[in-house]
């Protein structure tokens, strides 16, 4: 039972390895992904239960994940360090520059405007997390922001109560963005989404060069989104307390 169950492990690794690489962020591959996750911990109570002939060894990983618990539970009330997180989120949004655009992508596979500004939040949201052992960034949050997806328009509509709208602006080209934190989002036209990634710097997955590009908002530039209406939202987990 056991080698049965390492090596169905192992072919879901391979799969979900080759699967994130080639294939964009969909619903079935988020469910192999925790699929993957799932079986895995199933994978080791299997393991687990199968030394009988040495209890004394069983109690080693019982301790060890009941004091997870309980540094878990004392952990879980820590502030965000928002600062942080927001610095995080920007480096992360950057290691997308180049990545081909792709309807629907959020890996780099392949990444839409939305899937950039999402998955380079629950990118940092982890790193953020382990660095700083916080549950608060770990755990349902985290799960809970990867599963769901969201468009353009549900960043604007604060779908699911992630974020807020701050303001408004005819356009980017030339805009004093004095009020604007790196970090925070322009949403052109209710389907287009671009970040802030400071000095007059936004970030985005533009369907027309079909890649992410960083590019300056100057008065005098002439790039479509730079001159529309824009609304400004802002992450609520990047929101100041």
């Amino acid at each position: 039972m056991s080698k049965l169950c390492t090596w169905i492990f192992a072919l879901l690794l391979a799969a979900s390895a080759l699967t994130v690489r080639v294939a964009i962020m969909t619903s079935g591959v988020r469910m192999l992904l925790a699929g993957t996750v799932i079986f895995g911990m199933f994978t080791g109570f299997v393991h687990l239960i199968k030394l009988p002939g040495h209890k004394p060894r069983v109690l080693y990983p019982a301790v060890f994940f009941v004091a997870l618990f309980i540094v878990w539970a004392i952990m879980a009330d820590r502030p965000v360090k928002v600062p942080l997180l927001r610095e995080t989120y920007v480096k992360r949004l950057q290691k997308f520059e180049g990545t081909r655009y792709v309807w629907g992508g959020e890996t780099t596979a392949g990444i839409d405007c939305s899937g950039l500004a999402r998955s380079a939040l629950w990118n940092a949201m982890l790193v953020e997390g382990a660095r700083e052992v916080n549950p608060k960034l770990l755990g349902k949050n985290l799960w809970h922001f990867w599963w769901r997806d969201m468009s353009a328009r549900d960043i604007l509509k604060g779908r699911y109560g992630y974020t807020k709208v701050i303001g408004h602006a005819y356009k980017l080209a030339g805009y004093d963005n004095s009020n604007l934190n790196p970090g925070d989002m322009a949403v052109a036209q209710g389907i287009h989404v671009l970040v802030y990634v400071g000095k007059n710097r936004w970030i985005e997955a533009n369907p027309d060069e079909k890649k992410v590009v960083i590019r300056t908002a100057s008065a005098g530039s002439k790039r479509p989104y730079f001159n529309t209406p824009v609304t400004f939202v802002r992450w609520k987990m990047l929101q100041e307390r």
